[in-house]
């Protein structure tokens, strides 16, 4: 929305407008009901008069705290003596671009703010408040009326949604934009007996909850995106509007993934659901798309999780930690898919997210995660034994063998504890880890068989592995990369090039330390696609002599590793 120029529309009639003796300009972030409040106790007015001025002098004060007409800014400013560009900041004109669509906002017709709730998560009713801001300076801020902000990074606590005393939303007024109460810090909301009964609660007694660290970090973050500050989502940068909109939908869809049986064992947030879903209920459940929870104890920590999920460094953590989530999704005659996108809106990055989270090795990658672990990491090589792989997964991948292989063992090891993500997996098995999370990306797409078929060859294959300590063999081969073995070796194969060194410290690697050639000691950087050409043509040149001989010289004694 543009900022409103003060110029009266056509045909407008124009009164003379009235100016108050005292100015007051409006506070960085402060609500233009909160200043008005302010500017009458000044000039001692009541809300009321301040009111009757701006109508008196020819403006209306529909949609005033959302974003009023042109003619009512510049009215207001003329009154207040500021600038008309205050007076806008002052309302929540000021976030439209970032947390609000105002676009389809008409000031002169009241029915058109159905288009700006119709997307959820509108300003409704009321605000919430920090209580000790409060009592510091006595100002409302506009951004507390925002559901996406949950907390106060100033005092680290969560913002208070409802009046202890009155059991209502702060600012619950009906038929007035300003309290009767003014600038006071008394709640001051009607109690329906009569206009001179209101709530009498000291808003600066109320004690706040302190938020977590997940919540404040997360609320950095939403306050950077409403100060129109660019975005990291999935380590990619995205713009302030693009972010909050994926946070409010993952959040939302979390919400909705939260009120399934079992979601209590991925997070405690989700028992304090149950009395905002009770008290509006229909025949669909809650609609958290329209309207999420009240409590900004749960708000601010399903905000959390969807922000934990959209900071990952890429696709491949985030979907890790949203397939989770996407297991407790219901059986529907849709699919999981078709729930899932009916309990929110799929923008590109959910959709990516999603999908990613509902393919077959994320499945897979969620029930290992949950395992206990299969086998002792140290009895885990970097690749999978030939034998074994024949005998138990030939037919359960359209892969290659080796990428088989070498996945199979990353299974093995991601029910280790340590091993959270694709990537940790790799690590601990000291792969690289691009080259962990391209293999599993590979073999997701080519499994041939069941999970739950799966799962059970995985078992076998832990079973019959040696009890090796596969990462004491890697110690000792990379300690022992020297030229005494070699020359021996050379001794015995008349002809043998000392360039040939690194080739046969890679086989004695892969061959009899089942390692991967990515992680070989036989070159101080990663092999080159010359390396490894010069790796094939040097293996395919040998003899079964000279293979017994690189075993025997090269792998020393393999017995002690045994456990």
């Amino acid at each position: 929305m543009t900022e409103p120029s003060g110029s009266m529309p056509a045909g407008a009639t124009s009164r003379a407008t009235h100016v108050l003796p005292a100015t007051l300009t409006p506070r960085p972030g402060e609500s233009i009901e909160s200043w008005l409040e302010h500017l009458a106790e000044l000039n001692g007015l009541s809300t009321a008069a301040v009111l009757t001025m701006i109508r008196e002098s020819g403006a209306h004060t529909r949609f005033l705290t959302i974003a009023p007409a042109p003619e009512t800014v510049a009215t207001v400013a003329a009154i207040a003596r500021v600038s008309e560009s205050e007076v806008y900041a002052a309302t929540m004109a000021t976030f439209d671009g970032t947390a609000l669509d105002l676009t389809n906002l008409n000031p002169n017709n009241r029915d058109s703010y159905r288009q700006i709730a119709a997307p959820g998560w509108a300003p409704h009713r009321g605000t919430q408040i920090c209580p000790r801001c409060l009592s510091e300076k006595g100002v409302w801020q506009s951004s507390w009326r925002l559901p996406i902000v949950t907390s106060c990074r100033r005092h680290q606590n969560l913002l208070c949604a409802v009046c202890p005393s009155c059991q209502r939303p702060f600012r619950d007024q009906r038929h007035s934009h300003l309290r009767v109460v003014g600038a006071s810090t008394r709640c001051g909301n009607p109690l329906g007996a009569g206009p001179a009964k209101k709530c009498r609660q000291e808003l600066t007694d109320i004690r706040a909850v302190p938020a977590t660290d997940d919540v404040l970090a997360t609320q950095a973050r939403i306050d950077a995106a409403l100060n129109g500050a660019q975005m990291i989502v999935l380590g990619e940068p995205v713009s302030a509007a693009s972010y909050l909109h994926d946070l409010r939908h993952l959040a939302t869809l979390l919400l909705h993934l939260a009120g399934q049986t079992g979601a209590e064992r991925l997070a405690s947030w989700v028992t304090g659901l149950t009395s905002d879903a009770v008290t509006r209920t229909r025949a669909r459940g809650p609609r958290w798309g329209l309207r999420p929870p009240d409590d900004p104890g749960v708000r601010s920590a399903a905000l959390a999780a969807a922000d934990g999920i959209l900071a990952a460094a890429d696709l491949d953590d985030a979907t890790a930690a949203l397939a989770t989530w996407t297991e407790l999704t219901p059986t529907t005659p849709d699919g999981p898919l078709g729930w899932l996108a009916d309990h929110t809106v799929m923008t590109p990055t959910l959709t990516r997210l999603v999908l990613a989270a509902r393919a077959p090795h994320r499945r897979l990658s969620t029930l290992l995660d949950h395992s206990e672990p299969l086998a002792p990491l140290r009895h885990i090589p970097q690749m999978l034994p030939t034998e074994l792989f024949d005998r138990h997964l030939a037919d359960a991948f359209d892969s290659g063998p080796a990428t088989v292989r070498l996945f199979t063992t990353m299974c093995l090891a991601r029910t280790d504890p340590r091993a959270s993500t694709w990537s940790a997996t790799g690590h601990l098995l000291g792969l690289p880890e691009d080259l962990a999370v391209r293999t599993a990306r590979a073999c997701s797409a080519s499994l041939l068989l069941p999970i739950p078929v799966l799962e059970a060859r995985l078992r076998s294959v832990a079973a019959d592995l040696p009890h090796v300590d596969w990462r004491q063999c890697e110690r000792d081969l990379r300690a022992g990369c020297d030229d005494t073995w070699f020359k021996a070796f050379a001794a015995e194969r008349p002809g043998t090039r000392a360039s040939s060194r690194p080739y046969a410290v890679a086989w004695v690697w892969t061959q009899l330390a089942h390692g991967h050639l990515s992680a070989t000691p036989a070159w101080a950087h990663p092999p080159t696609s010359a390396d490894r050409a010069g790796f094939r043509k040097f293996s395919r040149g040998l003899s079964e002599g000279d293979r017994a001989r690189l075993s025997r010289i090269g792998g020393g004694d393999w017995d002690s590793h045994r456990t």
